[in-house]
């Protein structure tokens, strides 16, 4: 077992959260629609194989204040494809 599992059950069990994420973050450069640059936040949140079809959560932040998130998914591959990566050109 992981660590990062380990800690989202010994979380939920001794502080009796209802839900706990791991949180894995990058920090990333676009080419906005208007041609700039943009400095992106990715957070991954994995809330454990147990909460599989929704294990994983993407929210994007950029420098600007903007965001995108989208549906969770089975995996990262998926919870990425769901991210409604447009709403950072907004």
């Amino acid at each position: 077992m992981n660590i990062e599992l380990e800690g989202l059950r010994e979380i939920q069990k001794f502080a009796n959260f209802f839900e706990v994420y791991h949180k894995t973050s990058f920090e990333c450069y676009r080419k906005a629609k208007d041609g700039g640059v943009q400095e992106i936040l990715v957070e991954i949140l994995d809330s454990g194989p147990e909460h599989s079809p929704n294990r994983y959560h993407v929210v994007a932040t950029s420098s600007d204040g903007k965001s995108a998130s989208g549906n969770p998914g089975d995996s990262v591959d998926v919870a990425l494809a769901f991210v409604h990566w447009w709403e950072l050109d907004k």
